[in-house]
């Protein structure tokens, strides 16, 4: 429990602080508590403009989705080079571009594409001793791991079958995305320097997914890089932890749905005329009167499927058979039709 300080105390205080004698009571320099460093040098500033963002939270439908890719390109792969592969995932990290490209070599067989339904862009980059595993095993090599790799460029034919193993990736990644959302990667380049990759500024945060290949005898990593402002507006959709493998739309039941709806039967009717008479009329009705109809015998008439209004079509016959012929297949009928008795 603090002191209370007598009335002699306070006095004293008073005139010290009349006096100007306060700089000794509160550390000697002009109200400084910390030893009085007047310094600037523990202030920073901060730049608005600047994408050094805190990203909070966990992404497990993005997890998912590039396990789902594993197992497709995993499959991809192995039969295009007709050997066993295996792809596993290492880590995903958050980080500013420019850190994430100083750790490049060169070269680096880097695939630059485009999510065109997200309008952002993307990377595919394959780790070079990997790349050229994949080159060696593919025209009948060993695919022995390279052990001088730097300053080695890749030939214009390396170059062109690397470009074949990226179409597979993107195919294989936009399959993936479908069932949470539709992407549209488009190829752009291949890009071999790193310095020349600046898809984003280097202080945007990206997520960069590291994925291990392995044959058997090398292995090599695939990152596949997303910047936080492309996956953004999905942010969402990724975050959500309710959302899981089994959730996602399962095709061969969709397929299988449709096939059996399409052999359902459904009863059709052409519709000659109506009109409204009177109890009075209908009883005194007698055989020979006539009833005129609201439908013109050689208009069109309105045809009913299960008691809606879907097509128009003229009536006729067709080889000896009472048919119609369909003129028009329009979802607004019904609307023309109340339009035209109002």
């Amino acid at each position: 429990m603090a002191q209370v300080l007598s009335q002699d105390e306070v006095d004293a205080l008073l005139n010290a602080v009349n006096d100007g004698d306060s700089d000794d009571l509160m550390g000697g320099d002009g109200g400084d508590f910390d030893g009085g460093d007047d310094s600037d040098d523990n202030i920073q500033t901060y730049d608005l403009t600047n994408q050094d963002r805190v990203i909070r939270g966990r992404m497990p439908i993005l997890e998912i989705i590039y396990e789902r890719f594993i197992r497709s390109f995993r499959v991809s792969l192995s039969n295009s080079l007709r050997k066993i592969s295996t792809i596993s995932m290492i880590s995903t990290d958050l980080l500013k571009f420019g850190e994430f490209v100083n750790t490049l070599p060169i070269p680096s067989c880097m695939c630059i594409m485009r999510y065109n339904e997200l309008r952002g862009p993307a990377l595919l980059v394959f780790e070079s001793k990997l790349a050229y595993a994949i080159i060696d095993s593919y025209f009948g090599g060993t695919d022995r791991p390279f052990t001088k790799i730097e300053g080695k460029e890749f030939t214009m034919i390396e170059l062109s079958f690397m470009k074949k193993v990226m179409d597979m990736a993107i195919n294989d990644l936009e399959e993936a995305w479908a069932p949470v959302h539709r992407i549209d990667a488009q190829y752009l380049r291949t890009e071999i320097n790193p310095q020349f990759v600046g898809v984003v500024p280097p202080s945007d945060v990206i997520i960069a997914t590291t994925l291990e290949v392995e044959f058997e005898s090398a292995s090599g990593t695939i990152m596949i890089v997303v910047p936080y402002s492309t996956i953004e507006p999905i942010k969402q959709k990724l975050s959500s932890s309710f959302q899981t493998d089994n959730d996602m739309a399962d095709s061969i039941w969709t397929q299988a749905m449709n096939e059996h709806i399409k052999q359902a039967n459904a009863t059709m009717v052409v519709k000659l005329g109506e009109t409204s008479i009177t109890v009075g009329d209908l009883v005194t009705l007698e055989k020979g009167d006539i009833i005129p109809l609201n439908q013109e015998a050689s208009g069109e008439v309105i045809v009913e499927v299960e008691g809606v209004d879907k097509m128009k079509c003229l009536i006729g016959t067709h080889k000896g058979n009472r048919a119609v012929q369909i003129t028009q297949v329009d979802k607004t009928i019904r609307k023309e039709m109340s339009m035209a008795e109002e």
